[in-house]
């Protein structure tokens, strides 16, 4: 498996975005045009049509390789509605697929998508051919179970890890960000999510973001630190 470090992700995202600043001839401002970046960058297309899922499973969407195809699982619109900025980061996922994975010279190899054992990838079907698709990323309470998994793999080197910093260095390039979240008070909820909504992305995406980058620390309790050594002061001195 093609092993990538986070610098190199931050570092190809990064790239994407000064591509599309210098066609666009202005500097870009949140939230990303992430649609843009798949057109204009990447030269992918998106398309809306029913997923095939198996019982308990939970299709967001996918990638069409051969087509330059991003598939949005039309059956899953009413949980897009439901968790605005879900579907930018299915967007970013799959065009990290893409972006970071996918051997552009070899399209037509017969085992480009053998994915036994990559995670969250699996094979569903779609009136427009088969298509990759991640499963649901999201559970009740939302956004908790990814938060689990991404701090759980933040140092494994696999696909699933990269298309999703990929994604989040997309929606929230890192000088952005940082920028943006020393103007708030990032210690308080409503803060944290009018700047997700700025950003239009979830509030689970931006705290992983934030944690990601030192800029946040969510204790077991749901108590909010600016950064970990924050947490561990405030506990040192009895709080």
């Amino acid at each position: 498996m093609k092993i990538l470090r986070n610098q190199e992700i931050e570092e190809i995202a990064a790239a994407r975005l000064a591509e599309l600043e210098r066609l666009l001839g202005r500097p870009l401002s949140p939230p990303i045009p992430i649609d843009l970046i798949a057109e204009r960058v990447l030269g992918l297309d998106f398309l809306w049509e029913p997923i095939e899922e198996l019982p308990g499973e939970k299709i967001l969407g996918g990638l069409i390789a051969k087509k330059r195809l991003v598939v949005l699982n039309e059956n899953r619109k009413a949980l897009f509605r439901e968790k605005p900025g879900l579907e930018r980061s299915t967007k970013g996922h799959e065009m990290g697929h893409w972006d970071l994975f996918i051997d552009k010279s070899s399209l037509d190899h017969p085992t480009l998508f053998d994915l036994e054992g990559h995670g969250p990838l699996v094979y569903r079907s779609s009136p427009a051919g088969e298509v990759a698709v991640i499963k649901a990323l999201y559970s009740d309470p939302e956004g908790r179970e990814l938060v689990r998994e991404m701090q759980a793999r933040a140092d494994e080197p696999h696909e699933a890890r990269a298309v999703n910093r990929y994604a989040a260095a997309l929606s929230m390039p890192a000088d952005m960000i940082r920028t943006e979240t020393m103007k708030i008070d990032r210690t308080r909820w409503p803060d944290l999510y009018r700047l997700a909504k700025t950003f239009g992305v979830t509030i689970s995406a931006l705290r992983v973001r934030l944690e990601q980058l030192g800029l946040l620390y969510v204790d077991e309790h749901g108590m909010l630190y600016e950064s970990r050594d924050a947490a561990s002061g405030q506990m040192n001195l009895g709080f």
